[in-house]
C-alpha cells in the first residue's frame, strides 16, 4: 500500500521536478544510500529556496492584482448603487421645481402689487378707478405707445438716411459759399418787380372776375383763353374763404411801434411748415421798406430794409419754448428777439395736410405716397407724428394734433404779432402786405408787385415741388382739391379732433361727413 502511494506521488510529480524524498526512496529501493555531500545539499537547498521565493512573489503579485480589481469593482458597484439608489434624483428634481415655483410666485406678487394701485385722471376730471384691470389696461397702452414711438423713430432714421444719400456728393466750393454769403448781405436793390417794369395789360379778361385779373396782372401773367378756362371763379373763392382777409393781432401794432425804435424794427414770417412763410418774405422784401433799419447799430441788416427771412428763434419753432431760449442758425445770431415782429401764417388744415404729404420737412409719421395724410390706421388709432424743432423732438398724436397745438400756442402769446391766412396772401396779397408793413411803421411801395413762380426758388433752403402763383390759385381755389387723399376714417377722425374754435376764428368751414 505504501509502495502504491509512493508510486502515485511519483507519478503526480512533473518530470524534472522530483523531490528529494522521492530521490532518496529510489536510492533506497536500489540498495544504495544517499550521498552525504554537504555541498550538493546546500546547492539544492538554495535552488529550492529560490523557487519557493519566486512562487511566493507570484502569489503576492496575483493577490495584490486581485485586490486592486476587487477594489475597482467594489468602487464601480458603489457608484452604480449610488446612482441606482431610489429617491436621490427624484428628490433633486422636486427641490429644483419647488425653487422655480417659489420664484414665479414672488414675481407674480410683486407684479400684482405694483399694478394694483389707484389709477385715475391726474387732473381730477374723472373719478378714480381702482384695480389691477385698469392698471393692466394702461400698462398695455403705454407699451403700445412705446412701440409706436420706436416705429416713428425708425421711419425718421430711414428718411434721414435716404435724404443723406440723395444729397449731391460734390460739396459746394469755397467760392460758392462766399457768393451765397455775399448774396445774403447785399443791400436791397431795385427789384425786377413785374409790377414796375414791362407790365402786361390784360385788357381782354375772357369773363374772369376783376379781382383775379388784378392778381395776374400784378404778377405780370398774361391771361389767355386756355388759362381762363382753368382758373377758379371769384364766387368759388369767396364761398371758401370770404371776400376779405382775416388778420388777428392788429391791436398789438401800436404797442410794438411805441416800444421798439425804428432803426431796430424787424418783420418776418412765422408758422408751421407749408403755410406760405417764404411767399410772405418775398412779398414783404419787394414791397415794404423800413428806412431806418439800414442805420441800425444793434445788428446787421441783410436786406437793409428790416424785412427778414425768419424770427431769430426759427420760424417753424413753437414760440413758448424757443423765443428767447433758442437762436436759429440762419439769420438768428446777434438779434434782439424781443424787437422782432412775427407775422404768423396759417393754412386750412385739409389743404395743409396735402402739402405735408408733398413736403414733410422734419415731420415724420406713418404714411405713403398713395396713402396720405393717413391720420389713422386700420383700427382707427391715430398715427403719431414726431417733429424735430430747434430745441428737440416733440411727439404729437397725429399731424392734426400738431396743427391744433401749434396755433393754439400762438393764440396764447401776448407779445406783438399778427396772424393771417395763407389763402389771403394768395387772393388778397396786396392788402395783407400793406397792413403788415404799416403795422411796423414801414413804407409800402406804390406799385405792388406779386411774386410769380415758387417763393422757394430764390436761393433759400427749400426743396422741389413748391407751387407757383397760378398753380396755387388752381390748387387752393378749387374746393374739390381740399380732401384729396383723405379716407372716410381720416375724415371722421378729423371731424372729431380738429379745434373748431380755430376753424371759426379763421373762417374755415368743416367739410361734410362721409356718407
Amino acid at each position: 500500500m505504501k509502495e502504491m502511494d509512493r508510486t502515485t506521488a511519483r507519478d503526480r510529480t512533473p518530470p524534472g521536478r522530483l523531490s528529494s524524498s522521492s530521490s532518496l526512496s529510489r536510492h533506497s529501493r536500489n540498495g544504495h544510500r544517499a550521498p552525504q555531500d554537504n555541498r550538493s545539499n546546500s546547492l539544492r537547498s538554495s535552488q529550492h529556496s529560490r523557487r519557493q521565493s519566486k512562487r511566493s512573489s507570484r502569489s503576492d503579485s496575483g493577490s495584490s492584482e486581485t485586490s486592486r480589481v476587487s477594489r475597482r469593482r467594489s468602487t464601480t458597484n458603489g457608484r452604480d448603487n449610488y446612482k441606482k439608489q431610489p429617491g436621490r434624483k427624484s428628490n433633486f428634481t422636486k427641490w429644483a421645481a419647488t425653487v422655480v415655483i417659489f420664484i414665479a410666485i414672488v414675481d407674480l406678487i410683486v407684479l400684482w402689487t405694483s399694478i394694483d394701485a389707484t389709477i385715475g385722471d391726474q387732473n381730477g376730471d374723472q373719478p378714480h378707478q381702482i384695480g389691477p384691470e385698469v392698471s393692466i389696461h394702461q400698462f398695455t397702452e403705454k407699451r403700445t405707445t412705446d412701440i409706436q414711438i420706436q416705429f416713428i423713430q425708425d421711419i425718421a432714421k430711414k428718411q434721414h438716411e435716404k435724404a443723406k444719400q440723395e444729397r449731391p456728393k460734390k460739396q459746394r466750393t469755397r467760392s460758392e459759399m462766399l457768393e451765397e454769403r455775399r448774396r445774403q448781405y447785399i443791400p436791397i436793390q431795385k427789384v425786377k418787380n413785374v409790377a414796375k417794369s414791362d407790365k402786361v395789360k390784360n385788357d381782354v379778361t375772357f369773363g374772369i372776375d376783376e379781382h383775379i385779373v388784378n392778381i395776374l396782372t400784378a404778377a405780370n401773367i398774361q391771361l389767355d383763353a386756355e388759362l381762363a378756362s382753368q382758373l377758379p371763379s371769384w364766387d368759388d373763392i369767396v364761398s371758401m374763404y370770404g371776400d376779405k382777409p382775416i388778420i388777428h393781432g392788429l391791436e398789438t401794432c401800436k404797442t410794438y411801434r411805441d416800444t421798439v425804435e425804428p432803426a431796430d424794427r424787424m418783420l418776418g414770417p412765422a408758422g408751421i411748415f407749408n403755410t406760405g412763410t417764404n411767399l410772405l418774405f418775398e412779398l414783404m422784401k419787394a414791397n415794404c421798406n423800413i428806412k431806418e433799419a439800414r442805420t441800425s447799430k444793434t445788428h446787421r441788416e441783410p436786406m437793409r430794409n428790416g424785412m427778414r427771412f425768419q424770427p431769430p428763434w426759427g420760424k417753424h419753432n413753437p414760440p413758448s419754448i424757443h423765443r428767447g431760449q433758442h437762436v436759429a442758425k440762419f439769420w438768428g445770431e446777434g438779434i434782439n428777439q424781443t424787437a422782432f415782429f412775427p407775422v404768423v401764417m396759417i393754412k386750412d388744415f385739409y389743404h395743409w395736410a396735402g402739402s405735408q404729404c408733398r413736403h414733410a420737412y422734419t415731420c415724420f409719421w406713418e404714411h405713403h405716397k398713395d396713402r396720405c395724410p393717413n391720420l389713422v390706421d386700420a383700427y382707427n388709432h391715430p398715427n403719431q407724428a414726431m417733429v424735430r424743432f430747434g430745441k428737440g423732438t416733440i411727439y404729437y398724436d397725429s399731424i392734426l394734433d400738431l396743427w391744433n397745438k401749434h396755433y393754439q400756442e400762438w393764440e396764447e402769446q401776448t407779445f406783438p404779432h399778427l396772424i393771417t391766412r395763407y389763402e389771403d396772401l394768395l387772393f388778397h396779397g396786396e392788402e395783407v402786405t400793406r397792413i403788415a408793413c404799416d403795422c411796423v411803421g414801414g413804407e409800402f411801395t406804390p406799385n405792388f408787385g406779386y411774386v410769380e413762380g415758387s417763393a422757394k426758388e430764390n436761393g433759400l433752403p427749400i426743396h422741389n415741388g413748391a407751387n407757383g402763383l397760378v398753380k396755387a390759385m388752381l390748387q387752393y381755389g378749387n374746393s374739390a382739391n381740399r380732401l384729396t387723399g383723405f379716407t372716410d376714417r381720416d375724415r371722421l377722425y378729423a371731424s372729431k379732433t380738429i379745434d373748431s374754435n380755430l376753424l371759426d376764428r379763421y373762417g374755415y368751414k368743416a367739410p361734410p361727413l362721409p356718407t
